[in-house]
């Protein structure tokens, strides 16, 4: 059976239309569309137009501020602190892109704290732009008034999931480290439960402490958990990252989990290098590239398939559809038909 494709330049016109007509300001709204469908174009079908009802719904419930810029708290130069004022994540994250890029003109490396925004969605697309750029970018989020992921040993949720990314420029393509302090993410266990199906491997627990496949542990009253990445075996790792990444969201930003349900949306760490202002960019990218490529070149596994660096597989996946069209998972355009036909707006035609 041949997937239908979709042209990533009118996905992106139509879901900025959406979000426009749903009350964003033309700018963020276009921001918000080309982050989402750039998910979808690295091959993140999780973290793409899948949320597209979710952050319309936010939107025409007033839980999200439709226009305006973050706000600058504090700034000491190489480092600032910014209030989200619960805006897109999206808006705000390339906003403070700009703001670190511009800032390295003067100082090697730019930390940027954010307090207060919305979802922020796929991490790698925000970091590919500034590998692309020749800068080394990381970059974490944490959701203080969420607690879905249990601590290692443990059974009751405390942490949220905790994605971090790491945009690392080579000579080609740059590497891009996109993944969670979590065995598996929210959205991953929403469309196992959505579909009737368990997951892959038990990197759940019930609320009796037992590790388990089924998502429906996580619905239930007391409810269950995530494991922290790497499971019942080596989860002390994954609860290591995602305690690094609550210190650099949320204590950072100097508010989190301490403060109750005061705490506001997501928390976000953006740091920028320039690494011209260390070695050079050109010895950087010749050191990396030299490295990614002998990890390439090393046997594979007994029967296995050639060893990747990650985001080998998102850009070849960026390029092929950017020519040939994006392939979205089935369940994003069933879930995206309504709230088009809300808007009178009629679905994308396929190529």
């Amino acid at each position: 059976m041949v997937e239908p494709r979709y042209d990533a330049a009118e996905l992106i016109d139509l879901t900025a239309q959406l979000f426009h007509q749903a009350g964003l300001d033309e700018p963020i709204a276009r921001v918000v569309a080309e982050i989402l469908v750039e998910a979808d174009l690295l091959g993140y079908s999780t973290h793409g137009l899948l949320f597209v009802p979710a952050y319309l719904a936010d939107v025409e419930n007033g839980k999200t501020t439709t226009q305006g810029e973050p706000d600058i708290i504090n700034d000491t130069g190489s480092g600032l602190l910014l209030d989200g004022g619960m805006l897109p994540g999206q808006w705000v994250v390339v906003r403070a892109l700009a703001l670190a890029r511009e800032r390295l003109q003067e100082h090697p490396v730019v930390t940027v704290a954010i307090a207060g925004c919305q979802n922020i969605s796929c991490l790698a697309t925000y970091v590919k732009r500034a590998a692309e750029g020749g800068k080394m970018a990381l970059l974490a989020t944490s959701t203080p008034s969420n607690a879905v992921v249990a601590p290692y040993g443990g059974r009751t949720p405390r942490l949220s999931t905790n994605p971090f990314a790491i945009g690392i420029p080579t000579k080609d393509a740059p590497i891009l480290i996109d993944t969670s302090a979590s065995a598996t993410t929210n959205r991953g266990v929403e469309r196992a439960r959505r579909a009737g199906v368990r997951l892959e491997q038990k990197v759940l627990v019930d609320s009796q402490g037992h590790p388990s496949d089924d998502p429906e542990v996580i619905y239930t009253d007391p409810p269950g958990a995530i494991m922290p990445a790497g499971g019942l075996d080596m989860g002390h790792k994954g609860f290591a990252l995602a305690l690094f990444v609550e210190a650099l969201t949320s204590g950072l930003v100097g508010q989190g989990r301490a403060a109750g349900g005061t705490a506001r949306g997501c928390n976000v760490f953006l740091q920028l290098t320039d690494p011209e202002a260390f070695g050079g960019l050109n010895a950087f990218r010749h050191e990396t590239g030299f490295l990614a490529d002998i990890c390439r070149e090393a046997e594979p596994l007994a029967n296995g398939p050639k060893v990747r660096v990650p985001g080998d597989r998102a850009h070849q996946a960026f390029r092929e559809q950017s020519e040939n069209g994006v392939v979205l998972h089935p369940e994003i355009m069933q879930r995206m038909a309504p709230c088009l036909e809300k808007y009178g707006l009629a679905l994308p035609k396929t190529i």
